[in-house]
């Protein structure tokens, strides 16, 4: 038998090293508490972020349906949006024309298609489509100006200036023009009358959808 000391001894040690092992435990379960909660924590990171994608690719699928429906709804009589022919020329000194003169706009500042002609004042449809065209003037001193947008020979829009001193007025239309029609600015009135140039003056057009 172990004398007393010793049995004291070793059952102090039993004590010291349970509460060793305890302390050790309660650490390692904390450890392992944490690294739970910090899993869970990326867990919930991560399932926020695939339900944000999940949203976007839904979102996307939703725009390329619109797209889809766009597509069925386009009108089949029509090639193309953009096609690249536009033109805008304006007058670079004062002239003075008669009755159905036609106006030649001299400056050209852009002739996408090489469509407008500077010698004549005409613009040639290239296709068939839906064209726009617009134009400015300003009048001289001392008369009015009255003029046309015509294509081919049929009036498609007219144009005033004359209220006051350096009035201008301006005009824009639409319309549907044929492969090789023409369209072109001319005088309205019976008797001369002067537009003001130095560039004061516009004419421009451009295809806006060409058609088959």
């Amino acid at each position: 038998m172990l004398p007393i000391q010793i049995l004291l001894v070793v059952t102090s040690s039993a004590f010291v090293l349970t509460a060793i092992l305890e302390k050790v435990g309660e650490a390692d379960l904390d450890a392992v508490r944490i690294r739970l909660e910090d899993e869970k924590a990326k867990r919930l990171l991560l399932e926020n972020d695939v339900e944000v994608l999940m949203l976007k690719f839904e979102e996307l699928k939703r725009g390329s349906s619109r797209t889809s429906e766009d597509n069925k709804a386009f009108p089949a009589n029509v090639t193309s949006l953009t096609s690249g022919i536009a033109f805008t020329a304006t007058l670079s000194k004062d002239t003075t024309h008669v009755f159905q003169q036609t106006v030649i706009f001299d400056k050209v500042k852009l002739n996408e298609g090489n469509c407008y002609d500077s010698s004549t004042g005409q613009f040639r449809a290239p296709f068939r489509g839906l064209y726009v065209f617009s134009a400015t003037i300003m009048k001289g001193s001392g008369n009015h100006v009255h003029l046309l947008i015509m294509k081919d020979e049929v009036e498609i829009g007219r144009l005033f200036s004359g209220i006051s001193l350096s009035d201008s007025g301006s005009v824009t239309v639409v319309t549907i023009m044929e492969k090789g029609q023409v369209a072109y600015v001319k005088e309205k009135s019976t008797s001369p009358e002067t537009i003001l140039g130095d560039n004061w003056a516009h004419f421009t057009g451009l295809l806006h959808i060409r058609y088959k």
